[in-house]
């Protein structure tokens, strides 16, 4: 599992504005071209599936299994024999929030999409705690 934590001097709350809003990925984060909602519209919780396409790597859909507005989320897709679940947590820290990001590779497949997509996929969770971190902290509290 790769697994990347970054404390985010901002309160949950605004850190989930942005990390909640899958919607809006692909105009927030580098490691994103696009997002497209494949449920119907409306909030969000657990099944909403929605197909993400990253720079290098193959479309996936993604359905979510578990949503925690304020808190965090998990979501998994399924493609080539290989399941990847990707976590997003929020946790209470010292100096606001500490951000936990992970990916788990699972399946027949999980030993080559690990040997291929290791350091390209940490680079990837990398920006992507670097990008939520400059958007939480980037935004005062009313």
């Amino acid at each position: 599992m790769i697994t990347v934590e970054r404390e985010i001097r901002s309160t949950p709350a605004v850190l989930w504005s942005h990390l909640g809003d899958l919607d809006r990925w692909a105009e927030l984060l580098p490691t994103v071209d696009s997002v497209e909602r494949l449920s119907a519209p409306g909030p969000i919780g657990a099944g909403s599936r929605f197909l993400v396409r990253q720079p290098g790597l193959a479309a996936a859909e993604y359905e979510v299994t578990d949503w925690r507005p304020g808190s965090g989320f998990t979501w998994a897709a399924t493609t080539a024999g290989v399941r990847t679940t990707a976590s997003h947590e929020l946790r209470p820290a010292a100096a606001g929030t500490l951000l936990v990001l992970g990916i788990a590779w699972s399946g027949p497949g999980a030993w080559l999409a690990k040997a291929l997509f290791s350091r390209k996929t940490r680079r990837f969770v990398e920006q992507e705690a670097a990008a939520f971190a400059r958007l939480a902290e980037g935004e005062r509290p009313a």
